[in-house]
């Protein structure tokens, strides 16, 4: 069964990935926890977005952290 892992767990693998797992595993302990979405097409499209999300917040810290370091 795929899932999306909307936190980090260890030994499966980081946030935001699509792992692969026994089918009991999912249902009966990441997805109730809240560790793990099913990978299916509307959150694939939300995982998609997140990403965007995440890599557009991390271009703009980048670049206020080279405006301060040309400062110093």
């Amino acid at each position: 069964m795929n899932i999306i892992l909307v936190e980090s767990v260890n030994h499966l693998g980081r946030s935001g990935e699509v792992v692969n797992v026994k089918p009991g595993y999912a249902r009966n302990y990441l997805i109730p926890k809240g560790l793990a979405l099913t990978a299916n097409k509307a959150n694939m499209a939300v995982l998609e977005a997140k990403k965007a999300e995440i890599q557009s917040r991390e271009a703009e810290k980048k670049a206020a952290a080279e405006a301060l370091q040309k400062l110093l």
